[in-house]
């Protein structure tokens, strides 16, 4: 899997019909080959980008993510994918249809979320999947569980580093606009994992900006939906980084993170990705796309077929290099 961060940049150009030129301000620049690019995320809103940029990517069907003060936002071009018999069945999906699924979505990641709390021995009362109120209200249900759940997962941040947080940033928990150092990383790695869930719909025939759940004001709802239960894996690459180095990641003057701070999470997002599943013969990364072709074929009515993927970071087998 490669993913391209830009930061500190002046201009992104395009040369040629596979190569992107990232330009700095000193006159140098990088040339950058798209072949095997899944993502492309911008930091920051001071980049300017060429629309032949955006041209190129959307013709390769590579998501551009840009996270910057207004939070993330994901550019994709679902119409270069072809109309397929996936998309016809999923814009034709009934409300009760539509809950099923994403109930399905959510109750992973809440599972994901439990499991990372039973990895570092934590209490996980109170995060319980009470199906009762899920089924009752879905969506009041997905906003209580979610509060509980980040309570519960800020306990595995060291206290002294919990405590700069709250002293230095006001700190209160998950917040997608925040600039503190905690919030920074998570919304850097959840842009990453959109931009790889957005390219495993397109490739699976579902059309990314025609969600389940999420509002329509979002650019690509389905993508949001669809992430959900990945986020886990996200939140823990954060908290490992923090407990092994035993600090905040540094923020750059423009309140972003610095190119250390971004390379220590990436390290560490990619090192959970790529380690196998015990008893499962795939890797996190490979789950995206793979459940993605399975989300289809369950919106294509095959009712019997398991879309879902739980994080458990005790069944991860890491590479030894």
């Amino acid at each position: 899997m490669r993913a391209i961060f830009i930061k500190d940049a002046d201009l992104v150009t395009r040369r040629s019909r596979s190569s992107l030129f990232i330009h700095r301000g000193d006159g140098c620049f990088k040339e950058v080959n798209i072949r095997d690019i899944e993502a492309v995320v911008i930091i920051g809103s001071r980049i300017k980008v060429e629309s032949g940029v955006i041209a190129l990517l959307s013709r390769n069907n590579i998501p551009l993510s840009i996270v910057s003060k207004l939070g993330v936002s994901i550019l994709a071009a679902p119409v270069v994918t072809l109309y397929s018999e996936s998309r016809r069945m999923q814009y034709s999906l009934s409300d009760e249809e539509k809950v099923e699924i994403m109930t399905n979505i959510l109750r992973a990641k809440i599972r994901g979320f439990i499991n990372i709390l039973k990895y570092h021995e934590k209490e996980v009362s109170g995060v319980n999947v009470d199906e009762e109120f899920m089924k009752s209200n879905l969506s009041r249900w997905e906003a209580s569980i979610s509060r509980r759940c980040w309570q519960a997962m800020l306990d595995l941040i060291p206290g002294d580093l919990l405590e700069e947080l709250i002293r230095k940033y006001g700190f209160s928990g998950r917040r997608p606009r925040s600039r503190d150092p905690f919030n920074q990383s998570v919304s850097a790695l959840y842009a990453l994992l959109y931009s790889i869930a957005t390219r495993a719909l397109l490739a699976s025939g579902l059309d990314p900006t025609y969600g389940l759940y999420h509002k329509t004001r979002y650019s690509v709802p389905l993508t949001y939906d669809y992430a959900e239960m990945y986020k886990p894996i996200a939140v823990h690459a954060v908290i490992k980084v923090l407990r092994k180095m035993n600090r905040l990641p540094k923020l750059d003057e423009d309140g972003y993170l610095s190119k250390e701070s971004l390379s220590s999470i990436l390290k560490e997002f990619f090192s959970i990705t790529k380690a196998k599943v015990r008893g499962a013969r795939i890797t996190p990364h490979r789950a995206i796309y793979l459940n993605a072709f399975r989300l289809a074929a369950r919106i294509r009515a095959n009712k019997s077929i398991t879309y879902t993927y739980t994080y458990n970071p005790k069944k991860l087998l890491y590479s030894k290099n």
